[in-house]
């Protein structure tokens, strides 16, 4: 890939990330509304910005995840609802896998 392709691609998702983040899409979902592979994307991001496309969009979700847990006094429930996960147990799991902590204890060190 071109340095100047990957950049752009690269900037393309995170734009679409940061309008969508919370709607549950997956990498091949923003690829696809892209017009791209998501082997392309990953490429890209990876050339661009030196991580995947995966990793970009769940840091941006744990990103919303730290901040809400912090900031609101909102149910973990409904901050999983809101960030796009199928239930709150899945959310608290990928959380602990991301953070190193559940929300609840998260929420207690912010």
């Amino acid at each position: 890939l071109y340095p100047d392709a990957s950049r752009r691609i690269a900037a393309a998702f995170t734009a679409l990330v940061e309008q969508e983040y919370r709607s549950g899409k997956s990498v091949n979902d923003y690829a696809a509304a892209l017009g791209v592979t998501p082997t392309h994307l990953t490429r890209a991001c990876n050339t661009a910005c030196g991580r995947p496309a995966s990793a970009l969009l769940t840091d941006r979700i744990h990103y919303e995840a730290r901040r809400l847990l912090i900031e609101t006094d909102r149910p973990v429930k409904d901050i999983a609802d809101e960030l796009g996960f199928t239930s709150a147990a899945y959310f608290t799991r990928a959380f602990q896998k991301h953070t190193g902590y559940t929300p609840s204890a998260f929420r207690r060190t912010g």
